[in-house]
């Protein structure tokens, strides 16, 4: 991917929500910046993204190359041990635990989520302050990672649901690396009922989480947080779950991106 140097930031944040997964940055011979995201081959889409990044007002250009196993290089960069509340330690394989912390043990592979972004840590901090009672459901689970920090703080009862197969592989394989159960499986956001839950982890988009408040199983649950928007996108989302009798309590802003927590009234 080609953009100018000044959009770098952007673009690296824009294409890595959308993408997930590690990023190499170099220098253009103009001052470009070139960023390289490894992803699996069937599914690179660069005129997709190409398009999604340009209606973002970034002047991108993105091509598609096979590529060797320079990508493992750049994960081990990318991924670094992220520490929550002073309770919760995400990390990849390649670092060690640090008890007492509970531990979360993230293999990235080509799924999005070692708490490195910044909606996925909001996430998990807010997620660390809740109480701990009834099944949670994790609503577009990417890797696990909600999921399994769930089980960790004490949550026994948890779904993890998304629409991406390599997703849902990955957090089969990231419960089992963390010796946790899980329930796992394909779901699809507004085409497939959901379970009902106490508890909801959505670390989605603006537009897929006003589609998903429809979409739960009254009652609604007792606990929201739901990430993924911009903060111009925060009060159509929560026009969507007011909707469904959920208020929201708070929202915390981190490098542009906006979660809410939110309680059923």
């Amino acid at each position: 991917m080609t953009v100018p140097g000044a959009d770098a930031e952007l673009a690296l944040v824009e294409a890595g929500e959308a993408l997930g997964t590690g990023c190499r940055e170099r220098s253009g011979p103009g001052g470009e910046a070139l960023l390289d995201f490894w992803v699996a081959a069937h599914s690179a889409r660069p005129a997709e993204l190409e398009a999604a990044l340009r209606a973002r007002g970034l002047d991108a250009r993105v091509e598609a190359h096979p590529e060797g196993d320079e990508w493992r290089t750049a994960m081990l960069a990318f991924h670094r041990p992220v520490e929550v509340e002073g309770r919760l330690l995400v990390r990849p394989p390649w670092e060690p635990p640090r008890p007492p912390l509970l531990d979360v043990e993230i293999d990235p592979g080509m799924a999005f989520g070692t708490a490195q972004h910044a909606t996925t840590r909001s996430c998990l901090a807010l997620l660390a302050g809740l109480p701990v009672a009834g099944p949670v459901l994790d609503a577009g689970c990417g890797t696990g990672v909600l999921a399994i920090a769930a089980r960790r703080l004490g949550f026994a009862d948890v779904t993890a649901v998304d629409s991406d197969p390599l997703s849902v592989d990955a957090t089969v394989a990231n419960a089992r690396r963390n010796g946790v159960a899980l329930t796992v499986a394909r779901r699809t956001i507004g085409a497939d009922r959901l379970p009902a839950a106490e508890v909801l982890l959505a670390n989605l988009t603006g537009t897929v989480l006003r589609a998903l408040a429809p979409a739960l199983p009254a009652p609604a649950p007792r606990w929201t947080i739901a990430s993924g928007m911009r903060p111009e996108e925060v009060p159509g989302v929560h026009a969507a779950f007011a909707a469904i009798g959920v208020r929201p309590v708070r929202e915390i802003r981190d490098e542009g991106w906006s979660t809410l927590l939110m309680e059923r009234g």
